[in-house]
């Protein structure tokens, strides 16, 4: 299968290089930690050197995620979800040209943006594009949740929960760090975890999070809780509270890392939320899909 398009998922920690074919299948797979706040020397056009050496110079590179942020090469659009939504073709229309800062044919996914309350994202409107567009709700967990409501082919409302980010700041830089310690074993991690979800289950008012919160750090001191139990109940409490605050019962498609597929649909489990697996590399499918609506991947065979 001939090369038709050099597909870069280039995130804030890492970036992730596929070569496609026209069928959209993988011929080369790439991974590095040159995101767009850890770039080696040269920059952005070193990364991408080194992300793509060897590959053909004459396919295009379609890039998505942080890299068309205003840290990025250059700044892509959002698209505002309000109305009618998003779907492929209206992302295929926005492409941002950026051939010249590249030195080749390139471009830009535009990011998605909504308001009321206001929420943008990079990078994961293309991985949903990669599941085909199915109506339902698909889950992207991470530093940065993003819970996207699929409806006709179109992307048409999406939220984001800082609970990885928040896990990090509180385990780290607040009272709770004096009092965590690391698992004995992945038992007492697993009992931590899940002992936190019972308590984001448990949660029934506004604000009381916040009192679970720091009844972690009591319940270590009083001896109610092994230390090496805490940063797992802690995880649990959070992606137990962003499963409840979304409220579903729909089924959910879960596209993460193995590690975070098996936590949160653990968490989905807790709570009754049907929910299933996406497939590996689904940014790659959806950078394929993408290039196929915009013409950059001519003669393709599904």
């Amino acid at each position: 299968m001939a090369p038709a398009l050099i597909g870069l998922d280039w995130g804030t920690s890492a970036l992730r290089a596929y070569l496609v074919g026209r069928d959209g299948s993988i011929l080369e797979r790439r991974e590095s930690g040159h995101g767009i706040r850890a770039l080696p020397e040269g920059g952005l056009p070193a990364a991408f050197a080194a992300a793509s050496a060897g590959w053909p110079g004459d396919v295009p590179v379609l890039m998505s995620g942080m890299v068309g942020s205003r840290s990025g090469w250059v700044e892509a659009p959002y698209l505002d979800v309000a109305g009618r939504g998003v779907g492929l073709a209206e992302v295929a229309e926005a492409l941002l040209d950026v051939s010249e800062a590249v030195g080749r044919t390139a471009f830009l996914v535009p990011g998605l943006k909504s308001h009321d309350p206001a929420d943008v994202m990079r990078g994961e409107e293309t991985q949903v594009m990669g599941l085909g567009l199915r109506d339902g709700t698909a889950l992207l967990p991470g530093t940065h949740s993003k819970w996207v409501r699929i409806a006709g082919g179109r992307i048409v409302s999406f939220r984001t929960a800082m609970t990885g980010e928040v896990f990090a700041a509180l385990s780290r830089h607040t009272i709770l760090a004096d009092t965590i310690a690391e698992p004995g074993d992945e038992a007492e991690a697993q009992a931590g975890f899940d002992a936190g979800l019972e308590a984001a289950r448990a949660l029934d008012r506004p604000g009381a999070l916040l009192n679970r919160l720091f009844a972690i750090r009591a319940s270590v001191l009083l001896g109610d809780m092994p230390a090496g139990r805490s940063p797992e109940y802690l995880s649990g409490l959070l992606v137990g509270a962003e499963v409840a605050a979304e409220g579903t019962d729909a089924p959910v498609t879960v596209v993460a890392s193995p590690a975070l597929t098996s936590r949160y649909t653990r968490a989905l489990d807790a709570f009754g939320v049907p929910h299933e697996a996406a497939p590996p590399d689904i940014a790659a499918r959806g950078l394929h899909a993408i290039g196929v609506a915009a013409r950059l991947i001519t003669g393709h065979t599904t």
